[in-house]
């Protein structure tokens, strides 16, 4: 995995990483978890992602133009829907996205790091 990306927000530290090996454009969701999930307990859920979320305004410049992924976090009664936070003129917002779609280069996992 290319991109790792170690910040600290309110004295918890995480990680952002890519999933994708080189050459690849794109995975499904499936292959992007079996990938992160090897390492800090694999992808963040619900109570992780909403303290991100919580402190995004001190989130590092290098995350914002990528959507998050936290892959532990699953849509309630959609088991194949995951979070994710990204950003646009507007600022941050979060989204729903499904695990059955490609996953390109422009996606990381968030994960906590003990």
């Amino acid at each position: 995995m290319a991109t790792r990306i170690e910040f600290e927000l309110g004295g918890r530290q995480y990680e952002a990483v890519s999933f994708l090996k080189s050459g690849e454009p794109s995975v499904n969701g499936d292959t992007m978890i079996a990938r992160t999930d090897g390492e800090n307990g694999g992808g963040v859920g619900e109570e992780e992602g909403m303290f991100l979320w919580e402190h995004r305004g001190e989130w590092p410049a290098e995350l914002k133009g990528h959507p998050l992924v936290c892959t532990k976090w699953r849509f309630p009664n959609h088991p194949r829907g995951v979070q994710c936070f990204d950003w646009d003129s507007r600022g941050g917002y979060r989204d729903w996205l499904n695990l059955d779609d490609q996953w390109d280069d422009r996606g990381l996992v968030i994960r906590r790091r003990v």
